[in-house]
């Protein structure tokens, strides 16, 4: 019997008691060979197999995994044994104990370190363990090894907490305690880690041991408070410096350990974490009246410290230079250099007081300090300008700086045509989702490139159909289901050129690699017959149909082009090249595929179209010739004949979406209600009632249900049969998004620019999906909704309603590269491509009903003023439109609004003349919480 026929007996047999023994036997060659033919039993043991209906177990007994394991530490190196996972069941039960006595690899010591290191130190190993192994030799004793593992050794058996362990052995409490505070490691956690029992007064944890230990002297306690100070400039983690911090707290160190602890305390305000710095102001404040408080550190600390955003550190820093100024006069002048840096704050109380001190310390006669205030003037508030105005003498007027208005280019031109690149190289990036409109420009190249396509330029796409073949394998996370259909387009036309070229396929036959594409064709599905998903949402369905157009076209050697390829960033077509790529259709006497020529219409750049119409009056008279004159003379009406319902529908909701034409009452597709056409939904943002989840009832085995209420956004879409006729419009399938919109954050922006002239019919589904809750942003939401804002802002087209909802809902949202975005998009179309006042309504309608936290609106508005005198007026008409579609009932935190509404007016020098906004300012002058702000306000009303 061989050794390895032997050890599979052992383990069939279940002989835990004789795997020892057989491994005692081995020599070191034996156990080499036996290698392999246990790797192959450890495979078999660890494989899961079915058990019953719907059941799934390991092939492994617990007796079998130990053998396993002990067999393994044997008999492999460090990298098959911590690749093996049988590391984790070598400390269960006791198994080292069986090994170490006869047999310890020269890898074991190193192998714990670097576990130890990576944070994958198997969790049955015990500090209790490592001291014993390293009692006999066995085991280096590291700071990370003794962090990794010391936390736990206050609690034992059931997690209760047992201190007295930690006396056993001398080193715990004379070295290895110390560690903690200056390594990193899980210290932070060891509050829930141990039993609830309460040993008196004291925290049954670290916190309670150290406490109870450092007031009866068996602990240095001036030795651990300045540790608990070091260790916040530590470059630990948040959790971990704060429990530090809230250790230093608990120890609650008197007034003399203060001032002994003084320089530790001034370090601790570089740490990166505020409650540290908290802690430390707090302690500062209580020297800052000592004689021997060090002042001039403080000040050499205090542009780090007034940097921050923080009002609570700010406004603790502020007490500390009152209370210090008192007791040591020579630290005002730079003090009030130091405070100027309390202007970033937008605070109006903030301000207030960092002015009034500078105030009263300030010397009229001061260049220096005049000087820094006028370098915080833009950020200051009207009244602190006003407050400080005598000390700024030589800077009263602040002027904002001139406003830049983003010059305004053409729909196409130069600045974003599509360049055509050399097909293999642009194939090459086309997975690699840098542009959109790479999608559409692969199938028009390869069509294109018929008549010039050898079988020398195929094998130089074989780095891109094999990259495709990876994209349909395992697509990566920056990918859509549309990069996966386009694989499966080009995998398709690659195998479509292989059949056709026999030295292409020769080619191919002489290939390496069990994955190249070429071996694995027959798993490859059909293009016609492949679906995004088993219930895939109509709104793919038009990428996927033009694909199998193109597709289609190169295996019928088709010369005619797709009319939808765009021709100008980021999806437009330019009218005279789509009115020449019509012309090969019509010389040919071939009529275009109604599909493609829909999105050709959609595509279509209507900004400047006279040259495009003058060679559509070239054409011989027709429908076709119709048709075009009504898509690019913004005076044209529809002439009949009708043949081509979808395309002349098509053009009416490019061209003017919210016209009813009468030469199309008699179209089929008027059974549709008009908005799943135009996306002109109505929608309202209120409270809505729904049935929510409350306390588990043990007795019924579910949770109790009750109606509650929460705010949305809410779309109302109307019933329609979309789809249902032979020949759907676009607009059918952008409706088609499913009951949740399960469509990819990358396919978002290919997804719009199918319409680019009018996307809300999409639009609306987004808002519906991603933005109905203002606490609803999830990755994948918050991803969709970045993408669309990208996508609209590249389209410089008039703003609709559905618009203007999309930016008013951006601006509230709890994501800032969000709320960035269409900020941007608001200020770059200042001042007559957007209007603040329609903006300002639309969001007024979200807020007076508290939609979204006021915060984020007053945040917003704050970090616009300043900018520009016109900014300032914009920002002025968006808050009065805001406010005047408000009720009388004052919303929450609607008091910071209304001053930041003042300090606008204030920047502008302006007066209230909305005789809404006085109305409601009249009625809010009942209510405590906004009687003051408002009443302030009213001193700026103009009568009409």
């Amino acid at each position: 019997m061989t050794h390895l026929e032997e050890l599979e007996q052992l383990l069939t047999m279940e002989r835990e008691q004789d795997i020892v023994p057989f491994l005692q036997r081995l020599t070191p060659d034996e156990k080499k060979a036996l290698k392999p033919g246990l790797t192959k039993l450890a495979a078999y043991y660890s494989a899961f197999v079915e058990v019953g209906s719907n059941g799934w177990k390991s092939r492994m007994t617990a007796q079998q995994a130990k053998m396993l394991a002990i067999a393994a530490f044997v008999c492999y190196d460090s990298n098959a044994f911590q690749r093996s996972n049988f590391h984790f069941t070598l400390f269960r039960e006791r198994l080292l104990e069986k090994v170490i006595s006869w047999y310890m690899p020269d890898w074991f010591d190193g192998w714990m370190q670097e576990m130890a290191e990576k944070d994958t130190l198997p969790g049955d190993v015990n500090y209790w363990q490592m001291l014993d192994l390293h009692a006999r030799g066995l085991l280096t004793l590291t700071p990370a090894l003794v962090v990794s593992r010391l936390p736990m050794a206050i609690n034992g058996n059931h997690r209760l907490y047992e201190p007295a362990r930690l006396f056993e052995f001398p080193i715990t409490l004379t070295e290895h305690f110390w560690y903690l505070f200056e390594y990193p490691s899980n210290i932070h956690f060891s509050d829930s880690w141990t039993n609830s029992k309460k040993t008196g007064e004291l925290e049954p944890n670290w916190k309670g041991f150290i406490q109870q230990y450092t007031g009866d002297d068996t602990i240095d306690r001036m030795r651990v408070l300045e540790e608990c100070l070091k260790a916040v400039n530590r470059n630990f983690n948040k959790l971990q410096a704060g429990w530090f911090v809230d250790l230093l707290t608990l120890l609650k160190p008197e007034k003399a350990e203060l001032m002994q602890l003084q320089p530790l305390l001034l370090q601790a305000l570089s740490s990166p974490q505020t409650k540290a710095v908290n802690a430390a102001l707090g302690y500062l404040k209580v020297l800052a009246t000592e004689k021997a408080f060090d002042h001039q550190a403080l000040l050499d600390h205090l542009p780090q410290v007034m940097a921050t955003d923080k009002k609570n550190i700010i406004t603790t820093t502020i007490q500390i230079l009152e209370k210090a100024g008192k007791i040591h006069p020579e630290i005002k002048p730079q003090a009030c250099l130091e405070l100027c840096a309390a202007f970033l704050s937008k605070e109006e109380d903030l301000q207030a007081k960092a002015a009034k001190l500078i105030l009263q310390w300030a010397d009229k006669n001061d260049a220096a300090l005049s000087e820094q205030l006028s370098q915080y003037a833009g950020s200051m508030l009207a009244s602190t300008r006003h407050a400080l105005q005598e000390l700024m003498k030589d800077h009263e007027e602040v002027e904002t700086a001139a406003h830049e208005e983003t010059e305004r280019l053409p729909l196409i031109g130069e600045h974003n045509r599509i360049v055509t690149e050399d097909l293999v190289f642009f194939a090459s990036q086309v997975f690699e989702n840098n542009v959109t409109w790479h999608f559409d420009l692969l199938p028009a190249m390869l069509l294109a490139a018929q008549d010039t396509m050898t079988t020398e330029m195929l094998w130089q796409l074989e780095p891109a159909l094999q990259r495709a073949a990876t994209v349909l394998k395992r697509p990566s996370g920056n990918m859509g289901l549309l990069d996966v259909t386009l694989a499966v387009f080009f995998l398709n036309y690659g195998k479509w050129m292989a059949d056709n070229d026999a030295g292409y396929t020769a080619k191919l036959n002489d290939a390496k690699g069990a994955q190249h594409w070429w071996r694995i064709r027959h798993e490859m599905p059909e293009l016609e017959h492949w679906k995004t998903s088993r219930t895939e949402t109509a709104v793919y369905m038009p990428h996927r149909k033009l694909l199998i157009l193109a597709l289609k076209k190169i295996r019928e050697k088709d010369p005619l082009p797709l009319l939808s390829t765009p021709t100008h960033e980021p999806g437009w077509i330019d009218p005279v090249i789509l009115v020449q790529r019509m012309t090969q259709y019509l010389s040919a006497g071939v009529q275009p595929d109604v599909l493609d020529l829909q999105t050709a219409i959609a595509r279509c750049a209507l900004q400047d179209t006279a040259a495009a119409l003058t060679l559509v009056q070239q054409w011989p008279a027709g429908e076709y010739q119709q048709l075009f004159t009504f898509l690019l003379n913004a005076a044209a009406l529809p002439q009949g004949p009708f043949t081509m319902e979808a395309a002349w529908m098509q053009v009416g909701l490019t061209k003017a979406p919210f016209t009813t034409y009468e030469a199309f009452a008699a179209f089929s597709y008027n059974r549709l209600p008009v908005a799943l056409l135009n996306g002109a939904y109505e929608w309202k943002t209120g409270g809505k009632p729904y049935l929510a989840y409350g306390k588990y009832n043990a007795e019924k085995r579910e949770y109790d249900r009750y109606m509650s209420e929460e705010l949305v956004m809410n779309i109302t879409f109307p019933e329609g049969d979309i789809l249902k006729g032979s020949t759907p419009l676009l607009q059918e399938y952008l409706n088609g998004v499913g009951q949740y919109m399960s469509v990819s954050i990358t396919d978002v922006a290919r997804l719009l620019l199918l319409t680019p002239n009018h996307p809300d019919v999409l639009l609306a589904r987004v808002l519906q999906s991603c933005q109905r809750s203002s606490g609803y942003y999830e990755v994948n939401e918050t991803g969709i909704v970045l993408n669309t804002l990208k996508t609209l802002h590249s389209l410089d087209i008039p703003l609709s309603e559905m618009r203007y909802l999309s930016i008013a809902l951006s601006m509230l949202h709890a994501d800032k590269t969000v709320k960035g975005y269409a900020t941007e998009y608001w200020s770059s179309r200042l001042p007559d491509r957007i209007s603040s006042e329609k903006l300002g309504r639309m969001i007024g309608l979200q807020q007076r009903v508290a939609w979204a936290p006021m915060k984020r609106l007053t945040d917003l508005i704050s970090a616009q003023t300043q900018v520009s005198r016109l900014q300032n007026e914009e920002l002025e008409m968006l808050l009065t439109a805001c406010l005047s579609v408000f009720t009388e009932t004052p919303v929450k935190d609607l008091k910071k609004l209304l001053e930041v509404y003042a300090e606008v007016l204030a920047i502008n020098n302006s007066n209230i003349r909305n005789a809404e906004v006085i109305n409601l300012l009249n009625a809010w002058q009942g209510s405590s919480t906004v009687k003051k702000a408002a009443q302030q306000l009213l001193k700026r009303v103009v009568p009409e």
